[in-house]
């Protein structure tokens, strides 16, 4: 049999081809490692013991445990943490949701003039790191009366997250044809029955998407909550995660872990519930780009 040669062009072609392949992999898998590691690390450290952590250089826990785990659910503080993550964070998502959904569609329909250059302002804020902010925001909290209360945080916690809603919920609004609205103006609805029947379920992925990271944004929110609470019984989960080294005396990186791992937990279950929600935003965001 003769050997069949290939044009030389499709044999470079072939060789680029492949070791874009292998370049891809070799990133992917490394960008994996990195967020993976980190959590393998995490879990490890919370199934060992305080001494075992200190004086063995094991990855994986000899003795597997879950004390460092009952060691934190049996602590009152760690629920009363939770209850005020709970609330602040959801209260906050709510009604920043419910702004950028009215904000979005305002910017989307019915603004032209400027409309890129308020949106430009209108994201500057979260451009400034939030630390800078904690001592004005301290001052006008204190002057108005709601230093250590939830109030404080739930209004912060909205400020700072209706900026990126509004943007994402902008691209969605305007994508979905005005046609429609038309047609159910004529047939006698309401601007508030177009918004909420209408334009609403069709950018529901959109809505979700802002949801998620709202939330996610005010459950794992620090320098609010440390800054404008001193009261122990309104403490979030992170400012009590924080609190840990000094609570303990000495550095317990087994309880540090488990307390992690149960406040992630939340947030994670929550995103693989709505990760299709999250994932078609996304993906519907590309496909607009």
């Amino acid at each position: 049999m003769k050997a069949v040669l290939l044009p030389t062009g499709i044999m470079s072609w072939k060789i680029r081809s492949t070791f874009s392949k292998i370049g891809i992999g070799i990133a992917v898998t490394l960008f994996a490692l990195w967020i993976v590691l980190p959590l393998a690390w995490l879990i490890s450290t919370s199934l060992k013991g305080t001494l075992e952590v200190y004086n063995s250089r094991n990855f994986f826990p000899i003795a597997p445990s879950l004390n460092s785990f009952r060691a934190v659910l049996s602590e009152s503080s760690f629920w009363t943490s939770l209850v005020n993550s709970l609330y602040v964070s959801f209260s906050s998502t709510i009604i920043a949701l419910g702004i950028c959904i009215f904000a979005a569609y305002g910017f989307a329909r019915y603004l032209t003039k400027w409309k890129h250059i308020l949106l430009l302002f209108i994201l500057v804020p979260r451009v400034i790191p939030r630390i800078s902010l904690v001592i004005p925001l301290y001052d006008l909290i204190v002057s108005v009366g709601l230093l250590n209360t939830y109030s404080a945080l739930i209004i912060t916690y909205t400020a700072t997250a209706i900026p990126l809603g509004t943007w994402i919920l902008i691209g969605f609004f305007e994508a979905i044809p005005k046609e429609m609205e038309e047609c159910a103006s004529l047939d006698g609805a309401s601007l508030f029955t177009i918004l909420w029947k209408i334009m609403v379920p069709i950018a529901w992925p959109g809505i979700m998407t802002v949801f998620i990271l709202t939330l996610r944004e005010g459950w794992n929110e620090f320098p609010f909550a440390l800054a404008f609470t001193t009261d122990r019984t309104m403490r979030t989960l992170p400012y009590q995660l924080f609190l840990l080294r000094d609570t303990l005396g000495l550095e317990d990186w087994s309880i540090v872990s488990a307390f992690t791992i149960l406040t992630i937990i939340p947030i994670l279950v929550l995103f693989l519930v709505f990760q299709k929600h999250v994932v078609k935003s996304i993906m519907s965001g590309a496909m607009k780009s």
